[in-house]
Parts: C-alpha cells; structure tokens; sequence
C-alpha cells in the first residue's frame, strides 16, 4: 500500500457539527485516517465550542456551496475544487453517502478518480422507490460501495449491483469516548429529582423522530410500571415528534415518570449513560417512506459504556444488537414485547449484567477503531490500482 495515498472524503450534510450516526461515523472515518491519508469537504457549520483538530485532516467547510441553486454551484464548485486538488492531490473520491452523487460522479469522469460510496440505508430506498437517476448512477459506476450493515447491502443488491463490488464495514464507536464510568450522585439527583433519585432508569439517546420507537416505550410504561413502580423513561434528543410523545405520555398517565432531557452537552452524555439500567431504542422501518434504522451506531455506545441494550428487530439493527448477547432484539410495533424485554433485564441482575459486559467485550473488540484504519486503507489502496491499471 502506498504511503502517499490520500482520499477526498466529501459528505456535505453529514458531519459535526451535524449530529446523528452516520456525521459521527464520517469524523471517525477522517480522525482515524488522519492527515496524511484525507481530507474532507463538507456543508456542516463549524461547532464553536469543539473547533476542529489544528493536527487532524483538512476540513474545508463550505457550506454555500451545498445549499446554494445548480446554476449559481458550478463556478464556486469549480473554484472550491481546484484549490483542494492542487492542495492535497487527492488520488480517491470517497461519498459520505448518495446524497453527493453529483459531484462524485463529476470528479471521475473529469478527473478519472476512482469513486468509493458509503450507503446507510435510507437514501438507497429512496433511490429504488423514486428512481433517482444520479445515485443509481453512482452505484453502478463506483468502484466500492461500502454498506454498514448486511440489510444495506441486500438493498445495493436490489439495485443491480454485484455483490464483488460491495463491501460490509460496520460502524465503529468511540471506546476511548463511550467507556464506563462512574455514577456521579448529585448529577443523578439533578437529572431525576429527589423522588426518582433511587429508582430504575431506561435510556433512549437520539433524534426524536417517529422511526426512533420513543412512543412504543411510552405505551409500555403502564405494563411496566405494574412491577417496577419506581421508574424513569429518560429520552435524550430532541425533533419534531417531541410535543406528540408529551401528549401521549399525558394520555396513558404516565407523564410523571417521562422525562425529556433534549440536547445534551457532550461532556455529560457519559453521565446519562452511566445513571441508565438499560438502553432502549425500538426503531422501526417504515420502508414505504424511506425511513429505516441502517445500522444504529447509539447501540454500540451504549454497549461501550457497559449498558444491555435493546433493540427493534428491522432493518439492520441486528448487526449492532447480538440478540442474547449484547441486548435483547424486540417487535418494534409491540407495546406488550417492549415491556416484557424490559422488565426481563430490570427484573434479572444477573441477566442485566451478562449482557452488559458482553457488549462491552463486544464493542471494544469487535467495533474498535483499531482495526479499521490499515483495512480501508488497503481496500483504498486496490481502488486506486485497479483504476490506474
């Protein structure tokens, strides 16, 4: 593998300060290769209070030129382009995903770079039920497709794509990050209160968005709360499905022990984690509107951080949740599975415990970054060989 070799990572949406899985996959794609092996062109708007890395890779961060109309793009386009080219001599253009389509395949067939695409789950429905010319295009014409869980891969087949090209990387997670810690006490009695200092606490973290599965818990509460009294449904993030779980939670009487948390800093997320019993986000897939859980990157986290985890069984939530292992996988539509998988771990310490540190031993030595950075590069490295033979 050459030692020069260098790629051009473009994800215009996807990267922080951006928050989500895949933005925080593409940051550790960049760290993890780091200087000398990439650079990254994104729209994402800087994040004051965390700056960019004065030693990690080069972020040009343009956010004009992903907002701004096809006519008025293609000089800034043009002018934006050459500098990065002429700086740092990319020899590979790698897709944060389909969405850049256009500018990936711009870049090969002017440039001849060879073109490597990640695909999450979400934009290759919406590409098969709309026909999007130019993701189609990309899929058929990129060297590599990366899919991050083998339901996405199946769904890159489904476009016609042969299975030698595609390629199952899994998202990897932060373990230096997500780690386990102690409980800090008076953080616990912040969050909670004074009533609910000492009882159970399940955990969702992410957009709060109707795939998530926020309101299947929340109709679980009652069955719940029948064996366990003393109990808190912690939800951090926030989205537009917010003010309807409110009322809903309202409805079902049980707002009391419903707690939204919204946005939280990243110095404390450890903290949420470590005041949890268990995590949960039962995501489900609405395939009909192109909107499905790929992977589910906040399931290793929590794994990370020594939590058993579940998890609803769609899309590719069964590559992050070992069933039985990790956590435990549930029908996402099914209040009454919900409650039963909870109350199973709150119920059985040992059960609770098992999963927890499996997960750990999981995410440590199987979704590491350690083992990413020589194995793309390699695959890079045969991209960038069989285009220039």
């Amino acid at each position: 593998m050459p030692r020069s070799l260098k790629a051009l990572l473009i994800s215009g949406s996807y990267y922080p300060s951006q928050v989500g899985g895949i933005s925080r996959l593409m940051a550790g794609v960049a760290s993890t290769l780091g200087r000398d092996h990439i650079c990254v062109l994104t729209g994402a708007e800087p994040d004051q209070n965390f700056p960019d890395d004065p030693e990690g890779p080069k972020i040009y961060r343009i956010p004009s030129l992903f907002r701004a109309p096809k006519i008025r793009k293609a000089l800034p386009w043009a002018s934006a382009l050459w500098a990065i080219l002429r700086k740092d001599r990319p020899d590979v253009v790698v897709l944060g995903s389909l969405e850049d389509s256009n500018l990936g395949l711009w870049l090969q067939k002017k440039l001849n770079l060879p073109l490597v695409v990640f695909v999450h789950g979400n934009e290759v429905l919406a590409t098969l039920k709309d026909g999007y010319a130019q993701p189609l295009m990309a899929l058929q014409k990129s060297s590599r497709i990366i899919a991050i869980s083998k339901y996405t891969a199946e769904l890159v087949k489904g476009a016609g794509v042969e299975a030698a090209r595609i390629h199952i990387v899994s998202p990897r997670v932060d373990v230096e990050r997500f780690r386990p810690v102690a409980i800090d006490d008076a953080f616990r009695k912040q969050v909670l209160g004074p009533a609910r200092y000492a009882g159970k606490v399940i955990l969702t973290v992410g957009n709060i968005v109707q795939r998530k599965g926020h309101d299947v818990v929340i109709k679980a509460l009652p069955l719940i709360k029948s064996r366990v009294s003393d109990l808190t449904y912690l939800i951090v993030g926030d989205g537009p499905y917010r003010e309807e779980l409110e009322q809903l939670a309202d409805l079902l009487g049980v707002k009391d022990c419903v707690k939204f948390a919204g946005k939280v800093p990243d110095e404390t997320l450890l903290q949420y984690y470590a005041l949890s019993d268990l995590f949960i986000m039962a995501s489900r897939g609405q395939e009909n509107q192109a909107d499905v859980e790929g992977f589910g990157l906040v399931y290793l986290e929590a794994s990370a951080c020594g939590k058993p985890v579940i998890g609803g069984r769609s899309g590719g939530v069964s590559d992050a949740v070992e069933d039985g292992v990790s956590g435990l996988l549930v029908d996402p539509e099914s209040p009454a599975d919900v409650a039963a998988a909870i109350l199973r771990i709150l119920e059985n310490p040992q059960l609770a415990a098992g999963l927890g540190q499996q997960g750990l031993a999981r995410a440590v030595n199987e979704f590491g970054w350690n083992s990413f950075r020589e194995s793309f590069l390699d695959m890079l490295s045969d991209v960038v060989g069989r285009n220039d033979s």
